[in-house]
């Protein structure tokens, strides 16, 4: 028999306790993502408060402006030089136009980005010799699939391979994956003096693309190998591959070592991942080298592009 409810007693809802729990907490969550959201409001208020007083030189007007280029990861300095650089061109009334402030940094952000062309083959006899080198990570193996698949199926070009990258079995694989795809040799090369007679092995070819092992900027004496590998194959070209994804104090430090390898272009890989840009402009900035290509994700031969101009990537540092 069902049992009986004592007058005057409510019958049991059933998970009403629960329900009731939840909802308890759902009110306290809500309570503390409201908190969160006002501490993260505040500390942005002081961040921009203790700014200000450091840049006195950045108009009230430009600001904002400013404080957008520091949090896209615009160095601080470089940051302060674009804004002086808008001040000048434009009358006073104008800079709180925000919209004419907007397009004339874009436009002076795009002028400091150089870019230095794609590769081009300059040599009437023998193969056009391009290495690529940068820290461990970068994308460097799957950027030179990319180059070779374009140089190969768009430029109908012949294409020789050489990594000596012979730590990582995975990256020989890799490329050889590719080599084979395209129809193109590959050498894998262990030590700095086998370099010329790899070269010498593919010399009917238009463009050889040497895939380098990644470099830690700490290891001092596989940069020293690497300025070996360098030496004895001679390339016309050497890019210098980074990562848009890296953090500042990485790239500084391989800016800082590779600092003594010959540079000649650059590659910046990731765009696609990276949540802000300012590290391109600081790069070029310091190095002033020309940004020849960037990659915007895996797919071979597509996510790659030449950089004829700076101007998308001057909305994308914008953050837009």
């Amino acid at each position: 028999a069902q049992a009986r409810v004592p007058a005057g007693t409510k019958p049991l809802v059933p998970g009403k306790a629960l329900m009731e729990t939840a909802a308890v907490q759902n009110v306290q969550l809500m309570g503390l993502t409201q908190e969160v959201g006002s501490l993260k409001s505040m500390m942005k208020d002081l961040v921009s408060q203790v700014r200000h007083q450091k840049t006195p030189n950045v108009p009230e007007e430009l600001f904002d402006h400013y404080m957008n280029l520091v949090e896209n990861f615009v160095a601080d300095e470089v940051a302060v030089d674009i804004i002086k650089a808008i001040q000048k061109q434009l009358r006073p009334e104008l800079l709180s136009d925000k919209r004419l402030v907007r397009e004339k940094l874009a436009e002076h952000i795009e002028k400091l980005i150089p870019s230095s062309g794609p590769i081009v083959r300059t040599k009437t006899v023998g193969p056009h010799v391009v290495a690529l080198i940068g820290p461990t990570g970068v994308g460097k193996t799957t950027t030179i699939a990319k180059l070779a698949a374009n140089l190969k199926l768009r430029e109908k070009r012949k294409i020789g391979l050489i990594t000596i990258d012979t730590f990582r079995i995975a990256a020989i694989d890799q490329l050889k994956r590719y080599a084979d795809i395209l129809d193109a040799p590959l050498r894998v090369v262990g030590a700095p003096e086998d370099m010329k007679a790899a070269i010498e092995s593919m010399k009917d070819c238009d463009f050889i693309l040497i895939d380098t092992a990644g470099r830690s900027p700490n290891d001092t004496l596989k940069l020293n190998e690497l300025k070996r590998f360098l030496s004895f194959a001679e390339p016309d070209e050497v890019h210098l591959v980074l990562s848009t994804t890296a953090s500042e104090g990485c790239v500084e430090l391989a800016l800082e070592k590779f600092g003594d390898v010959r540079v000649d272009k650059l590659i910046f890989t990731k765009l696609d991942e990276a949540a802000q840009l300012g590290v391109v402009l600081n790069v070029v900035r310091k190095i002033n080298k020309g940004l020849a290509y960037v990659t915007t994700g895996q797919d071979v031969p597509d996510d790659i592009e030449t950089v004829g101009h700076g101007k998308r990537l001057a909305q994308m540092i914008l953050g837009s």
